[in-house]
């Protein structure tokens, strides 16, 4: 039989106080194991682990289903740790089961050196094991995440591809592509997001591209997929969302309801869509995702209709005829109508009055509606030619929807317009993040960057575009850029003109720029001649506002035929360009002030000298205007220049252009002068000679 003063390893030593109750005894127990100190540290380390993966994980291109699952790991960590710091003791010979340690060493809970021991024991083991979790898990995931393709623009980009047309009528394919536009145009209102516009994920209808691909291209992290079924009255449509990164579904579902609801719909796959990416909404942005624009679903059809490029004005009337209040309509209907009045030069009175009558529509249905203010932006530059007018009107767009491509769109353009290039490159930089596959925004952004000085920068935009964008659009920029840098004509004269003409770049056929260049006069009138489109009013322009920009053809065919020196037919097309100018309505002819600085060329080519002058100091008192100081003054100046040297009058048209030389504008004088054919008859006088080499 044991003695009874045998040490009893499940008792403590008696210190006469009171015996404490169970819970009592517990609480003791868990303090003297240091489960509550490991609790303690373990929660403050744990939070600060997870703090860390929220910040970092992102950066390193680990993907987001990861960090929850870090957070849940360090979670489940919790009462292991729990678990081991009641279960274990630290002892002079190591580590043993509490139960061990008390039978061998009863009285080291005492011995105050190892009572420190055993206090760091237990504060180190709740420090290590969440970040222990943390680091295998952290590396595991980077080491994976280095076969993933990167991309750029975050966690929170995302691309809306097509929408397939599952309808049994083909016809009902504007349906689909309207419900992908207004999901797309959703998102774009969700400042937490970066969406990329409609024109750069058009190209991927029915591509066959895989998804991470395509999301490389793009430059996001996620894309939509979508479909639509429409028969009779009900419609179905089908969403899913796609890590890129991963090429990994996070998300699908399916929407089958009655026609009526499918603006509920979209509103649905948007916010699902926020949410599932923890993209924070705010209750305006709800409120507008949730808007129905209009009851009527006939006049839904028509305005979707009427949206699509290219599409009759019709659509539009017959959408607000049969809803009266429905805004977007109606500003697409003031957009459209002034757009024609402007391109038919102004001469078509009842266009003009039918357009403010949409517009005071739309601005009393809507008048913060972003479309509403992108038409009024087209008010003003088209009828007043307000160009900072129409700058505030984008900027409140952009204030209310930031991911208002169109909006991004006029904004940096009535920039570069009005000289501001700075702001120009930064809203061109922020099209083409939304719109990284639109080849005309590459163009100008790098026109930008050239007007800057900034060559480096503009090769290197070009350059960076994949194979498949090096178009020969961008071939001859980057050989047109070189001319201007360096004077190197000759990679300008080797570019392919005639296969850049029907490129996005090149909206119409520039073939007789590159026989004007090389001085081949004969065949630049017979490409000119030869131009289906050809009527009195077409032009030749180049881009980067370079190279016989805003001739009319007849006013260039007319040079051409006085440089050989052929009265007959100079005088016949100056006589066809001096009527058309004079068709023109005036309030167009008086407007861009280019249209009277043409007429005085014609006025030259006849041999009037009288009109000239006076013709020249309205122009001037125009292009010295803000609208039109940088945009229009060289330009403008140039062509009086051409009007004086045509009279014979070479020292004022050297005078003309020693004072365009010191003035800002989009264009390279020197490069400019020495492409044109007509200013050969200056060279060899020292003052024009030092024009070339400025």
């Amino acid at each position: 039989m044991a003695p009874d003063n045998q040490p009893n390893p499940d008792k403590e030593p008696s210190t006469g106080k009171p015996e404490a109750s169970g819970l009592g005894k517990l609480w003791q127990e868990l303090r003297r194991r240091h489960v509550v100190r490991v609790a303690i540290v373990y929660a403050v380390v744990a939070w600060l682990v997870i703090q860390v993966a929220a910040t970092t994980f992102g950066s390193f291109g680990i993907p987001e289903w990861a960090f929850r699952f870090v957070v849940l790991m360090v979670i489940l960590g919790f009462p292991l740790s729990l678990v081991v710091a009641w279960a274990f003791e630290l002892t002079p010979e190591g580590i043993k089961t509490t139960k061990t340690a008390r039978v061998t060493h009863p009285e080291s809970h005492k011995d105050e050196s190892h009572s420190k021991k055993r206090h760091w024991f237990s504060l180190g083991l709740a420090a290590a094991v969440p970040t222990l979790i943390f680091g295998v898990l952290a590396l595991f995931f980077y080491i994976r995440s280095g076969d993933v393709t990167q991309v750029s623009d975050g966690e929170k980009s995302i691309a809306v591809l097509p929408f397939s047309n599952m309808s049994p009528d083909e016809e009902n394919a504007f349906f689909a592509d309207g419900v992908h536009e207004d999901v797309l145009t959703n998102l774009a209102q969700i400042r937490d997001l970066l969406v990329i516009s409609r024109t750069s994920t058009l190209r991927y209808r029915g591509s066959m591209k895989d998804l991470s691909e395509i999301g490389r291209e793009l430059g996001v992290r996620y894309l939509v997929e979508g479909s639509v079924r429409r028969a009779g009255n009900r419609v179905r449509v089908t969403a899913q969302l796609i890590d890129a990164n991963v090429d990994q579904h996070i998300w699908a579902q399916n929407y089958t309801r009655d026609l009526d609801d499918i603006f509920a719909i979209q509103a649905e796959i948007a916010q699902e869509i926020a949410g599932k990416l923890q993209a924070a909404l705010s209750p305006e942005e709800v409120t507008s995702i949730e808007r129905r624009p209009t009851e009527n679903q006939e006049a839904y059809d028509f305005y979707l209709k009427g949206r699509q490029f290219g599409a009759q004005i019709s659509n539009l009337e017959k959408s607000v005829a049969l809803d009266p209040g429905f805004a977007e309509a109606w500003a697409g209907l003031a957009a459209q109508l002034i757009r024609q009045w402007n391109t038919q030069s102004r001469v078509d009175a009842s266009n003009r009055e039918r357009a403010h009558e949409a517009l005071n529509q739309a601005k009393r249905l809507g008048p913060d509606l972003p479309e509403v203010l992108l038409a009024e932006n087209l008010f003003a530059r088209h009828e007043y030619y307000d160009y900072t007018k129409s700058i505030d009107h984008l900027l409140k767009a952009l204030a209310i929807n930031p991911g208002y491509f169109q909006a991004q769109r006029n904004l940096a353009a009535r920039y570069a317009q009005l000289g501001r290039l700075a702001e120009s490159q930064l809203h061109y930089e922020a099209v083409l993040r939304l719109e990284p596959n639109y080849s005309f925004a590459v163009s100008q952004l790098a026109t930008v960057y050239m007007q800057r000085g900034m060559w480096e920068k503009a090769n290197e935009l070009l350059n960076s575009r994949t194979d498949q964008e090096r178009t020969k659009g961008s071939q001859y920029l980057r050989a047109l850029f070189k001319y201007l840098h360096e004077g190197d004509k000759s990679s300008l004269l080797e570019s392919d003109w005639q296969s850049i003409a029907d490129e996005e770049f090149f909206p119409v056929n520039y073939t007789p720029n590159r026989a004007l260049i090389a001085r081949n006069l004969e065949e630049a009138l017979r490409l000119i001649e030869d131009f289906e489109s050809n009527n009195e009013f077409s032009l030749i322009t180049g881009i980067g506002e370079t190279t016989f920009h805003f001739i009319t053809l007849p006013l260039l065919q007319a040079l051409l035929w006085f440089e050989l020196n052929n009265e007959e037919k100079w005088l016949e097309e100056a006589e066809k360009a001096h009527m058309h100018l004079q068709r023109l309505s005036r309030e167009f002819l008086e407007g861009d002030p280019r249209y009277q600085s043409n007429l005085m060329i014609s006025h030259a080519l006849k041999g009037e000298r009288n009109p000239i002058d006076s013709l020249a100091a309205k122009v001037r008192k125009k292009t010295r205007m803000p609208n039109w100081q940088f945009a229009r003054q060289v330009q403008c100046e140039m062509h009086i220049a051409i009007a004086y040297l045509v009279l014979g009058d070479h020292d004022k048209a050297i005078e003309t252009l020693e004072a365009a030389s010191k003035m800002d504008g989009p264009i390279f004088l020197n490069r400019e002068l020495d492409l044109w054919f007509i200013f050969d008859r200056l060279r060899g006088d020292p003052r024009f000679d030092a024009l070339l080499k400025d």
